[in-house]
């Protein structure tokens, strides 16, 4: 009887308990239909707000091919075919960017609390180009945005930069990116990886951007880190290597800071084949609207030498480009590591301690690089050796028979190469001015014991053509002793000292090419004073 009662008291229980659930089950489906009804009807996510929005962002006429809500399981929609042309307030069509899907996701609870939050955005198939970089701005009628995004996602995107020139496009390809707290007062967080279009390397980047000053985005703060690794040199002609650098950057978007370091194990220059590890500090200014840089501090170090230099890379007005200008300076370096860079023999042909101060200049002609170079500077060579043996010996005798003493013929060692005439400089001083391809040097000077030279002339970088004129002087009577130069640099002259005096000076000139100079008495010059 007890276990009788107990059932039939438990039923009306059971029967309260199951009218409530399904009482609160219909309460809250009422109350999601209503909050969906209420989002349809007033939800933000139309076509035309969307597009609104997004013309307020980027300034450029925005149109969707295609578009549908989304209410489950969150609130948002999804535009596909998205177009970004011209700017919002002219018919102008030429089309800056893509976005093959946008969608866009938003919590029920931040309609309410927060109406003008988006969670996330998500962008796939971003393509944008150049040209939509900087025209923020130009239509006086749209609205700032006041929409704030919890976290956009841009993987696979690709920037598109035109040149002035018939080269094409550089396309830079982002791997991923990823835009923390996006809003026009508020600071972003990102983190990049992309592919760099010129050279070709990766970058990683991260760091904080904002917030937004649409009427002056010079002042706008950006700071964070980079790595750039694995670029490839090679793409620039005279150049190649393997480049990785990483530094810190900070400040404002018109002038941001930056300090890094670069390192290549194997630079290698006008194809040598004589790789050097190079490596370099430097402190630069960035302008993050016109693209110009200073470079305050740069140490560059290659084998035992270093150079100091500094400089820009900015555009004039009225003048397409930007123009290059470094000044650099070389002091106590070594002659042997310079050429190292650029001779294709086994070893360097002379080593000296060397000096060096000039002036660059690349403006952006559009012409080859050596017709553009512009330098000024003023250089040093000082106790100058020879590396290759016979070429030292025929300096030395030199030497001796200039001060007119007599060799030693007993220890003097056969040389196979003694009647290949060779341009012999040793202590060499001057002046020189590239332009158009062309250096002209002045107050040029050099010698070695016993004799000197002054000349001026100039060396074509194009065709390598020689010509130099000036006076030669020696210390001593050569008319006994002219056995031990008949190989080396005097040679041609020596029938004129056999009839001079110690002191002599007469005017000489050296002409030809790089590789097949000619040196001799200059007929229709005149001696210099010293």
């Amino acid at each position: 009887m007890r276990m009788k009662s107990t059932r039939t008291e438990s039923r009306p229980d059971r029967g309260r308990r199951l009218r409530w659930v399904i009482w609160a089950a219909a309460t809250l489906a009422a109350i999601s239909c209503g909050v969906v009804i209420l989002v349809a009807i007033r939800s933000p996510f139309t076509q035309a707000r969307v597009v609104q929005g997004l013309e307020s962002i980027v300034h450029s006429k925005v149109t969707i091919g295609k578009f549908h809500k989304v209410y489950f399981p969150h609130v948002g929609c999804v535009a596909e075919n998205v177009t970004f042309a011209g700017t919002a307030s002219t018919g102008d069509s030429t089309r800056l960017g893509t976005i093959q899907k946008m969608a866009i996701e938003a919590r029920y609870a931040d309609l309410i609390a927060r109406p003008d939050y988006i969670a996330r955005i998500v962008l796939d198939g971003l393509h944008v180009k150049e040209s939509a970089l900087g025209t923020g701005g130009s239509s006086a009628s749209t609205q700032a945005s006041t929409v704030r995004v919890g976290e956009i996602v841009a993987d696979g995107a690709v920037l598109e930069l035109t040149r002035s020139d018939d080269k094409p496009p550089l396309k830079f390809e982002i791997r991923s990116l990823t835009v923390r707290s996006f809003g026009p007062n508020s600071t972003w967080s990102y983190r990049v990886n992309m592919q760099n279009a010129e050279p070709p390397g990766d970058i990683i980047s991260d760091g904080q951007f904002g917030p937004l000053n649409l009427e002056d985005l010079g002042t706008i703060p950006f700071s964070g880190s980079y790595k750039f690794q694995n670029a490839n040199l090679s793409v620039f002609r005279g150049i190649a290597g393997t480049l990785s650098s990483a530094g810190e950057f900070a400040g404002r978007l018109g002038e941001i800071g930056i300090r890094g370091a670069i390192d290549i194990p194997d630079f290698e220059a006008a194809k040598s084949n004589h790789p050097v590890h190079l490596t370099s500090r430097f402190r630069a200014k960035v302008n993050g609207i016109n693209g110009n840089v200073i470079l305050t501090q740069v140490e560059t170090s290659f084998l035992q030498t270093s150079v100091a230099s500094s400089g820009s890379v900015a555009g004039k007005p009225g003048q397409k480009g930007k123009t290059t200008s470094l000044d650099v300076q070389v002091d106590n370096g070594r002659l042997q590591d310079l050429l190292q860079l650029f001779v294709t023999a086994k070893h360097p042909p002379m080593n000296g301690a060397m000096s060096f101060k000039a002036h660059i200049s690349v403006p952006p002609q559009g012409r080859p690089f050596l017709t553009e170079l512009i330098l000024l500077g003023d250089f040093g060579v000082g106790e100058g050796t020879f590396t290759k043996p016979s070429m030292q010996t025929r300096v030395d005798t030199m030497s001796q028979s200039a001060r007119g003493e007599k060799k030693d013929q007993s220890k003097a060692k056969p040389d196979a190469d003694a009647d290949d005439p060779e341009n012999v400089v040793l202590n060499l001083r001057g002046h020189v001015e590239v332009r158009d391809g062309v250096a002209k040097f002045t107050t040029l000077s050099f010698n070695v014991p016993g004799a000197s030279a002054q000349m001026d002339g100039s060396y074509n970088l194009l065709n390598r053509q020689i010509d130099f004129h000036g006076t030669l002087k020696t210390e001593a009577q050569l008319s006994q002793e002219t056995t031990g130069i008949k190989s080396a640099l005097l040679k041609p002259l020596d029938p004129l000292f056999k009839r001079k005096k110690a002191g002599a000076a007469v005017p000489v000139k050296l002409t030809g090419t790089y590789r097949d100079p000619h040196f001799g008495f200059d007929a229709a010059g005149e001696i210099r004073p010293k």
